[in-house]
This record gives C-alpha cells, structure tokens and sequence, in this order.
C-alpha cells in the first residue's frame, strides 16, 4: 500500500480533487490541507502553480516522490495525465514504460508540408515558472519561427481562452484543436499537450521540454511507427479517476 501524503489544498480545480480523492480510496493515504512531508510519496495537483512547484521540489531534494495530476493528454473530463517527481515525464521514464498501449490511437496524416506553421503558445503560470514576462517565450519563438522558415505563414495559437495578438502571426484561435492542426506543415511548442494532439494528427513538431519530447528531441517528423509507440508509452502515464489503483501500481513500478 503506498505510504503518501495527499495534498488537496487551494485553488484546486474539480478534476484534480476528484482525482487525488480516487487515489486517497485507494491507498488510504493521508490527505492533508497543507504540506506536511511526513511521508515518502507527496500526490499533488497542478505543480505549475509556483507554490506548488517548491513544495515539489522540497519533497524530492528530501529524498521523496512526487506524484503530479494535472489535465490529461487525452480523455480530459474523465482523466489527468500523470508525472513523477516533475512536472513531466522524462524522456529516460518514457523509455521505461511498457510498449502495450492501455488505448487505442487513431492516427491520421493531417499535415502539409507546403501548409503554415502553428505557434502554440504557453500559460501565464508557465511564464512565471521560467521567469518569463507574459508573451516574452512567445516572441523569442516567432523570431526563431521566422529566421528558421522566413517566407512560411504563421498561426499563432494563445493558451487559454483569452485571445491575445501576436504581431507578426495571425491569430488561430476559438477552434477545436484538431481543426487547427489540419493542414499545418509544423507545430511549435513548449511543453504543451498541443505536441501530443500532433502525434496523432502525423504534424511534425518542434517542442522545448514535456512528455512529446522523448520522441522529437532529435526529429521533428518522426515516421508513422515511431509515433505509434511513443503513444503507447505515453498511455501509461494518463489514467482515468476509476484507474486510481491501476495507476498507484504503476507509480510504485516506476519509482
């Protein structure tokens, strides 16, 4: 049984509680309101709130693990993805999970090579967790997007619901992600879950940190097998609120 504390504190959305609630059924561990690092495992929510980020931090440079919720790559009303001890699985992790997929993937081929090029951009959280200004990582990236590809269109995609301009990209906002991605000859991102939703789509992807860079670190257009198993990998770390159990194993394996 997994000896963890739960940290169920404010602000915290409805699917993280739900979430961290399921795993506290399943283990029986202790849920607090604030931090106590009484215990070897944490189980949080949304550590790329700054607060969150250090109490994180702690717990592992304290010789702890860190299990991290946060919204899900896929299937988000009914699952969060997963990450241990950071806010993202790294590549050496991704390299460690089992290669049977948990769900299946439809892949598609929705790029074109002669098609624009999708900006995605980050969160004010993310932003402040680098140390950024809002739209500072943004603009870096449309100089790069440009020096790199400097007769291709840009679209420019805000993270979030607030439509903010990009002066020098058009504004690709308001629509389903998959609408976005159709046509595009590459997608430029952070860590976003964007990179995950390209995968499927067959657009190549430029990414600086998250899960999708296991498989585009060195290869923006990865072939249709390779995106196929960095899926299946990727499964592992997304569970369902009626998974928690499944998942709390998976934890324990992993560490």
């Amino acid at each position: 049984m997994l000896d963890c504390e739960i940290l169920i504190d404010l602000p915290m959305a409805r699917r993280g509680k739900q979430m961290l609630q399921a795993v506290a059924d399943a283990t029986s561990g202790k849920v607090t309101r604030h931090y106590h690092g009484q215990k070897p495992w944490l189980v949080m929510y949304g550590v790329g709130l700054e607060q969150r980020q250090r109490i994180m931090q702690y717990h592992v440079n304290h010789g702890g693990h860190v299990a991290a919720w946060d919204l899900g790559y896929w299937d988000r009303d009914e699952a969060m993805r997963l990450s241990i001890d950071g806010q993202h699985p790294t590549p050496e992790m991704i390299a460690r999970t089992p290669t049977e997929a948990r769900r299946e993937f439809q892949l598609r081929e929705d790029s074109d090579p002669k098609g624009p090029i999708l900006l995605c951009g980050i969160g004010d959280k993310s932003a402040a967790s680098m140390s950024l200004g809002v739209g500072d990582w943004e603009r870096k990236a449309l100089r790069k997007l440009k020096s790199m590809h400097p007769t291709a269109p840009i679209l420019w995609r805000p993270k979030g619901r607030v439509a903010r301009a990009l002066p020098g990209a058009h504004l690709a906002h308001g629509m389903a992600i998959e609408d976005a991605l159709k046509g595009c000859s590459l997608v430029y991102c952070a860590h976003s879950n964007v990179a995950v939703d390209a995968c499927i789509a067959g657009v190549p992807v430029i990414c600086t940190g998250g899960a999708a860079l296991a498989l585009y670190a060195d290869n923006p257009a990865p072939t249709r097998a390779q995106r196929a198993e960095f899926l299946a990998r990727l499964s592992w770390w997304n569970w369902a609120f009626s998974e928690a159990a499944q998942a709390v194993e998976f934890m324990e394996a992993m560490a």
